[in-house]
């Protein structure tokens, strides 16, 4: 067992343990309570400027209309148009469409003022060629030139060298039929006058008619230039029914190609076309086309009965009065009509042509 003296100081060194473990319990309870008090609020000059406030926009759906008590199991799936969209609600779901722009359409007038536009390129030629072809059928007519070959022979004309469609018909004569074809064939060249003038100016009348016209001198042009090469005897030759000067005349041998019948359905062919481009396709211009292949129809036969022309003349020439009364409408053409449209998608230009 130990013992400590008391004297000179033999208790000193514990009180100054003591005093060293009193100071180290005061530090640590001091650095905790630093730890736990918050840190001291920066000076004015240290704070941050306050940051601009945020504008927050308030989105607020729109409240659907109220149904009707009898709709209100079934959902309102028709079509609401607002502007240029359209809003369609098909199983609770709103779904808006675009919808395109309505076309920009020109206005049209119903009965156009002409059906034709001229062209003087096309015209004039047309015009010289079918009046000098024309002017040439009717100077081989005359006196001065010879009579049909077969009657120059002394065998005569001689039927079996006609084919079986046009051997029944050799030496018909009736020049009552001839006179009746020529009342017809002025009737369809001047039909078009009261036809095209109802509601319309002269000079828009004058303007379709020139076509008119200009298809039946095509069509004797073409008519006259087969006829001057084929030289065909008429069928009044044949047989002894028509006079000998009529037999002898120099028109004798003009058979083929019927001028009358080319003529004719030319103009009826032409007249046609010319309704249908004024007036559209409905019952004035079928009526004209019907009533117009009647009277040429009427023109072919008769020249048969009237012993000037066979069977094979008056078809082709039917064929090419009508094909003629097709071509020269169409190349004529009325003025373009030109639509613009505009959609969603951008614009374009619509360019048609009347038939």
């Amino acid at each position: 067992m130990l013992g400590f003296s008391a004297s000179n100081g033999s208790n000193a060194k514990p009180r100054h343990l003591a005093y060293a473990l009193a100071a180290s319990s005061w530090l640590c309870s001091a650095g905790a309570m630093a730890q736990s008090v918050p840190d001291a609020a920066p000076l004015e000059s240290e704070r941050p400027a306050p940051a601009e406030p945020k504008a927050i926009a308030s989105v607020r759906p729109e409240r659907p209309a109220p149904l009707a008590p009898d709709a209100a199991a079934s959902p309102d799936t028709r079509p609401r148009e607002t502007g240029s969209l359209k809003v369609e609600q098909a199983n609770g779901n709103t779904v808006v469409v675009e919808e395109p722009t309505t076309p920009v359409l020109p206005d049209k007038k119903l009965i156009p003022e002409r059906a034709y536009q001229l062209q003087w390129e096309i015209d004039v030629p047309l015009f010289a060629i079918g009046a000098a072809l024309a002017l040439g059928r009717e100077i081989r007519s005359t006196t001065g030139s010879a009579p049909a070959y077969c009657t120059t022979v002394p065998e005569g004309c001689n039927e079996e060298d006609l084919n079986a469609l046009d051997e029944p018909f050799a030496g018909y004569y009736d020049p009552r039929w001839s006179d009746a074809t020529d009342v017809v064939v002025l009737t369809l060249f001047a039909a078009p006058w009261p036809m095209l003038w109802v509601n319309n100016t002269l000079l828009n009348t004058l303007n379709d008619i020139t076509i008119i016209y200009e298809s039946a001198l095509t069509a004797l042009a073409l008519s006259g230039l087969a006829t001057l090469s084929a030289s065909r005897p008429r069928p009044l030759v044949y047989g002894t029914r028509a006079p000998e000067d009529v037999r002898n005349s120099p028109s004798g041998s003009l058979s083929f190609i019927s001028g009358h019948t080319t003529a004719a359905f030319a103009l009826s062919t032409s007249t046609f076309w010319t309704i249908y481009r004024r007036h559209g396709s409905g019952v004035y211009a079928w009526t004209t086309l019907a009533v117009g292949t009647a009277l040429a129809s009427s023109v072919a036969v008769g020249r048969v009965l009237a012993g000037k022309h066979f069977p094979t003349d008056v078809l082709t020439g039917a064929a090419v009065g009508a094909s003629v009364g097709t071509l020269i409408p169409a190349l004529h053409d009325a003025p373009v009509l030109v639509v613009p449209s505009v959609n969603s998608t951008g614009a374009s230009i619509d360019v048609s042509l009347t038939l």
